[in-house]
């Protein structure tokens, strides 16, 4: 007799968290979703993806066929060599940077020009966002110094023709 009511005890238990558990998932789900709607919002107040960097309202969403390359020179070379001295040491990144533009966009022209002609601020640009981070955290970092530094071009040329920062660091 004594089994048989803990089993009906042991039964009623798991019944109840069981009901406790639906419960309290769908109490989580419900609060969870209200939450990443609330969080969609502000990015999109602020103007922000949810994946980081401008949101994609602005582009033109341009094929890959559509994107010309111009790889960024200084002095006639595609390095562009920037010194660190950490723990005593001076130690090199070398950069090459490729800018994508699109081809289709209206300012196409215009845009190639003035980056052909503006290489030296350019080059500078890259310089000093380079310089904002340690021999270290360079490569570590180098997707977000490729947005800091599309942002960058796009404000100095006033044009969302540019499409994309491509970046190749070689340390030494």
């Amino acid at each position: 007799m004594k089994k048989s009511m803990l089993n009906v005890i042991t039964l009623a238990l798991v019944l109840i968290n069981l009901v406790l558990t639906v419960i309290l998932t769908f109490s989580l789900v419900s609060t969870n979703k209200k939450t990443n709607d609330l969080i969609s919002k502000i990015a999109t107040i602020i103007d922000l993806d949810v994946g980081g960097g401008t949101s994609s309202d602005n582009k033109t969403d341009a094929s890959i066929d559509d994107i010309a390359y111009i790889d960024i020179t200084n002095n006639d070379k595609k390095e562009i060599t920037i010194s660190y001295i950490e723990n005593g040491k001076t130690r090199y990144a070398v950069l090459t940077v490729s800018l994508g533009l699109n081809s289709k966009a209206k300012d196409y022209d215009s845009v190639s020009k003035s980056v052909n002609n503006g290489m030296k601020v350019i080059v500078n640009k890259i310089e000093s966002e380079a310089y904002e981070y340690t021999f270290s955290t360079i490569t570590t970092n180098k997707s977000k110094l490729e947005s800091d530094l599309l942002a960058q071009f796009q404000e100095l040329f006033k044009s969302e023709c540019i499409e994309s920062v491509y970046i190749n660091i070689i340390t030494q």
